[in-house]
């Protein structure tokens, strides 16, 4: 239809789909399915007809029915016609042409409804599934695969593990006893389309149990990799192309299931033969195979005889190429090939690709950290990086040298040298002039017989003017040490006091201070060398920050506080010593404490691997693990260093258990772990080069410099009155609609009319709209009401209610009666987490030291579906006992909750569905009462519902004005409409009270509603009942500003239910207060 959409003639084609006739069948379906997409109203008129179609005799009819809902079908069509699929799919009277329409069209109805609601249940289905893998039709069997297939990556393989047996049967009927028809061979090969679908099913199974069943796979895929691998012998590229898929998939799941060697090693040779064919799309998955391959430590030797291919292929035209051969490089590197690989992959950056050169730097210069003999070749390495790719260098990496060759003194001549070396052709990147400045200046006086002091400075500052501020500010520093390691030298002298002297008065403040301070400190040098200017100290030791970028430059989201699974690993072991290396560590620390995440995938699901950043992350996974120690991600296993320092043994003992988060793929970090601020505060006086550039400074050097001030609004302004007659009515009239202004005490005609005064102290209620006190909302949301936990019954009475209680305490019990007890606690604030989950999708339910629940849910006018997650973050002990209990139900929500395992197995995570429907107003909400027990300790948590009117409102941005400004009048006070003076800490600009009222469901469009640039207005349809007796409830509200005073507002809430109004009042007066 040209992209438009159609308007008219929906109703008269839904009419034609119960003709009898087929022509006017057929246009009715085929006009349906381009004017109705699964969300038109106009579809639930075809229900019926449809339902029709799939219960008669008429295939005809039945094919047309099951094509159209393959293709138009959404989650109401699914409830409704599901069991009539199910049945011609199970026919065994209908064709194979209509049973394989009714497989696919399964499949479509499964995606369109949640994952937890199961249309087909896996005990009842998995027996029809496997019967249907047993059929003769190849065309049914397609389709019976390609929903098995579906049915796995949705929800893992559990339920159908009889399935599997018959999906190897099937393969071996199509590779070695060829039992298909002519009409399903392709170029000679039996359907491979199917046999791709069957391999790739499998991934989703676990290795098979039984002998037989182990023999039968090996076999069938030592078939495929014998007559797959040889493609010479094809004779078009069709065929080819057919065999490499059967091929891939083939070893994907030999990967999968980690089957014998033999079959690996014979894909690591098909592998390799590929790497030199034309085709382009064969040698890309020939290296993105090999990348996983190398995951394998037994093959990695024969995919390291293919270095040279590779390394060929990193010249190749295909940037897509250069970039898996890189991967595929950086993954079969270790410490035997890593100096080869480095030294090819330097070489290459004279010539790469711009676009790939900063993803190049980042690989080389990890694989030199990590692989490196000694510290005099991993400071060759970097400067080869710094002068030939100067411009893609992180401050990481010079900032790695410079903690290097500080903590190892006998690299320091060295490193001076090689960097006078590059300075000399003539090298003036930024990072390298960063990395010259340090090192000149710390270590240049070690190597002045060789190279005098002033030639050293010359080389520096022959490429001053050229730097930017920051840059010149550590050469400023360099200069100054310089002239202290050889105070004799005149002519040094006059130069460097020069450069102070000039520069003391330079309009950027940093370069003035530090050169008038320096200039002071030159004039005594002995002084200033013995009490204000120290050699820099050795650093502690610390993870790299390498492999954190590497990881962000590969698309995976590290978290704030600490690198991904993956680079924690790789970060801990770069600094971990090996026999025959020189270890890299700082400060003689040899081991890092970090946080390890823990992510949980679904049920028997196998992740994919197909992905860059897949790949990326498995090779860092995989480079950690050959020397790493196998640290348990679930478990938060530490090491005995914490922040690079040893920890005593008793200390460790005594310290508490670490939070361990099982969601991070969920929502961000839990709020028990420190924020970054925090973090960045802690570890600023060492997790950085110093600002001055090494200096150490003791005592003060004149005055120092202020940080700037925020200017805050000034006390008159802030006392400032509004104007009394503060109203859209005093702004004349806006389009059509006149906005006249009214006397206090009574509503204008039409629009806003001001109520009451502005003053200093706020609103002077007037008229017939007061500020009637309305229950508060409590600023931190619904608290929990109880947490308790009881422990062995050996408790003497004297302990008992020895500790006051507190926010996540014991209430009341002594924290030394119960023994094991003191590890339990609630980690974090259960209001704040409550409070942050009204506005936001997802987030923490709850979290202790035994147990993390995640929550995420999405609502739909009158319904929602929250999700809970359940973590077991132990590691020796279940949780038992396991129970969630609706405990205080309410008449205006209906709660329908999931089935929840009463065990929870260590490290174990499941998830439990709530379902839930709003029937009315409501002030609070449902509360889930939590119990479990593990060991002798029993836990009871009582749990608000992260639920408010607001979640189960629709948006009406685009509102009419006359209805908007009708509706508003006819509300003259409570409760039905109700006023509050609110009054922040901070200014709220304009574009965040938007953003607050969007994040409430009101729809909000600045200047449609209120002509005034300060206010915002906007209205909601509050849905409630069950679908298709839905209730909608205009709800409205208005925001003023203080136009001299941005701290200061009045919230106006106006509905037709008391409650209703009440509840969204105070849930935007909280959020107007509490707004960043």
């Amino acid at each position: 239809m040209l992209g438009y959409d159609v308007e008219f003639g929906h109703k008269q084609a839904c009419d034609l789909i119960p003709a009898q006739k087929y022509s006017e069948k057929q246009v009715g379906y085929m006009a349906c399915s381009l004017l109705i997409n699964e969300k038109d109203e106009f579809l639930r008129l075809a229900i019926n007809g449809i339902h029709n179609d799939l219960i008669s005799r008429n295939e005809a009819f039945q094919s047309l029915a099951l094509t159209f809902v393959a293709n138009i079908a959404g989650q109401e069509m699914a409830e409704a016609l599901t069991p009539d699929v199910l049945k011609l799919l199970t026919s065994g009277t209908a064709r194979p042409v209509v049973r394989k329409k009714a497989a696919l069209c399964l499949l479509r109805l499964m995606r369109k409804t949640p994952a937890d609601a199961q249309l087909v249940s896996a005990d009842s289905f998995s027996p029809i599934m496997a019967q249907l893998l047993e059929e003769r039709d190849l065309g049914l069997l397609l389709s019976c695969a390609t929903l098995l297939l579906g049915i796995c990556a949705r929800s893992g393989s559990a339920g159908y593990e009889q399935c599997q047996f018959k999906l190897v049967r099937l393969l071996e009927r199509l590779v070695a006893l060829r039992d298909i028809t002519p009409d399903y061979t392709y170029y000679g090969i039996a359907s491979p389309w199917l046999q791709a679908k069957v391999l790739r099913t499998l991934q989703y199974f676990p290795p098979p149990e039984g002998t037989a069943l182990q023999r039968q796979l090996h076999d069938v895929l030592q078939a495929i990799c014998t007559t797959c691998g040889d493609t010479a012998k094809s004779s078009t590229i069709n065929k080819s192309n057919a065999q490499h898929a059967i091929l891939f998939e083939a070893i994907s799941l030999i990967l999968a299931l980690d089957l014998n060697r033999d079959l690996l090693a014979t894909g690591v040779t098909n592998m390799g033969r590929f790497l030199s064919v034309k085709e382009p799309n064969i040698r890309y998955l020939a290296l993105e195979n090999l990348t996983r391959l190398a995951l394998v430590p037994e093959v990695l030797e024969s995919i390291r005889s293919h270095q040279s291919t590779i390394l060929a292929n990193l010249k190749d035209p295909d940037v897509s190429i250069r970039r898996r051969a890189l991967d595929l490089l950086f993954t079969m590197c270790d410490d035997g090939a890593a100096m080869e690989v480095v030294e090819e992959l330097v070489t290459y950056l004279i010539i790469a690709d711009f676009s790939m050169r900063e993803e190049l730097v980042l690989k080389i210069a990890i694989l030199a950290e990590k692989f490196a003999p000694d510290v005099q070749w991993y400071v060759d390495v970097v400067l080869a990086l710094l002068e030939r790719a100067g411009d893609f260098c992180s401050e990481d990496i010079w900032h790695r040298v410079v903690q290097l060759v500080t903590n190892n003194e006998g690299s320091q001549a060295y490193a001076a040298n090689r960097v006078v070396e590059v300075l000399g052709r003539g090298s003036s990147h930024e990072a390298l002039m960063c990395l010259a400045a340090y090192v000149l200046g710390e270590y240049g006086k070690l190597i002045k017989p060789k190279v005098p002091t002033l030639e050293q400075f010359k080389l520096l500052h022959e490429r001053f003017p050229t730097l930017n501020t920051s840059t010149k500010g550590l050469l400023l520093t360099a200069y100054l040490k310089m002239l202290l390691a050889d105070p004799d030298n005149t002519a040094l002298q006059n130069e460097v006091t020069s450069v102070f002297s000039r520069y003391a008065a330079q309009l950027d403040p940093e370069l003035q201070q530090r050169s008038a301070e320096y200039l002071v400190l030159a004039q005594d040098p002995a002084n200033a060398a013995l009490r204000y200017v120290l050699p820099m100290p050795k650093w502690e030791g610390r993870e790299s920050a390498l492999l954190k970028r590497l990881a962000a430059t590969e698309g995976n989201d590290a978290d704030a506080d600490g690198a991904p699974p993956s680079a924690a690993a790789a970060a801990d072991e770069a600094l971990s010593p090996s026999p025959n290396k020189v270890s890299l560590a700082l400060g003689g620390v040899t081991g890092i404490a970090t946080r390890p995440a823990a992510t949980t995938p679904p049920p028997q699901a196998v992740p994919s691997t197909h992905t860059p950043a897949a790949v990326a992350a498995t090779t860092a996974a995989a480079l950690a693990a050959r020397k790493a120690p196998d640290f348990d991600l679930l478990g938060g296993d530490e090491l005995p260093y914490t922040n690079g320092v040893a920890t005593p043994a008793a200390a460790r003992a005594a310290a508490p258990p670490k939070a361990v988060d099982l969601l991070d793929e969920l929502f961000m970090p839990s709020a028990t772990q420190p924020a970054l601020s925090q973090l960045a505060a802690a570890s600023s006086t060492s997790s950085a080069l110093p600002h001055a550039g090494g200096l150490a400074m003791q005592g003060s050097i004149g005055p120092p410099v202020q940080p700037h001030q925020q200017q805050q609004p000034s006390a008159a302004a802030a006392a400032a009155p509004w104007p009394g007659s503060y109203s859209i009515g005093n702004l004349g009239t806006y389009g059509s609609i006149g906005m006249q202004a009214a006397p206090q005490g009574s509503m204008g005609s039409v629009g806003f009319t001001s109520v009451g005064s502005w003053g200093p102290s706020g609103l002077n209620p007037a008229g017939s709209v007061g500020s009637t006190a309305s229950m508060p909302f409590a600023a931190g949301g619904y608290p929990a009401r109880t947490a308790s936990v009881t422990g062995p019954a050996d408790v003497s009475m004297a302990e008992f209610g020895s500790k006051q209680a507190g926010a996540g305490a014991y209430l009341g019990f002594d924290d030394a009666a119960f023994g094991p007890v003191d590890d339990w606690r609630v980690l974090g604030d259960v209001q704040q987490w409550h409070k942050a989950l009204l506005t936001k999708e997802k987030g923490i339910f709850y979290e202790d030291t035994l147990l993390q629940i995640g929550l995420q849910s999405r609502y739909t006018r009158s319904k929602g579906e929250l999700l809970l997650f359940l973590g077991n973050k132990q590691t020796a002990q279940p949780l038992e006992n396991l129970a969630l209990l609706l405990s205080d139900p309410s008449p205006a929500i209906q709660v329908v909750m999931g089935q929840l395992p009463a065990q929870l197995a260590p490290k174990q995570q499941v998830q439990v569905s709530l379902q839930v429907t709003c029937m009315q107003p409501f002030l609070e909400p449902p509360r889930l009462q939590l119990r479990y027990a593990t060991g002798s300790r029993q836990v009871v948590q009582e749990l608000a519902l992260p639920l408010a009117p607001h979640k189960f409102m629709v948006p009406e941005p685009q509102i009419g004005k006359e209805a908007f400004f009708e509706r508003w009048k006819s509300y003259h006070g409570p409760p039905l409409k109700l006023q509050q003076m609110v009054e922040r800490g901070q200014p709220l600009g304009i574009d965040a009270t938007l953003l607050l009222l969007r994040g409430l469901n009101f729809g909000v469009e600045h200047l449609y509603l209120d002509p005034s640039p300060n206010n915002e207005a906007g209205a909601a349809y509050f849905v409630c009942g069950q679908p298709g007796a839905e209730q909608a409830l205009l709800c409205q509200c208005r925001v003023e500003g203080n136009p001299q005073n941005r701290m200061q507002f009045r919230v106006t809430v106006a509905s037709p239910d008391a409650m209703l109004a009440t509840s969204l009042k105070d849930m935007l007066v909280v959020q107007v207060m509490t707004a960043a």
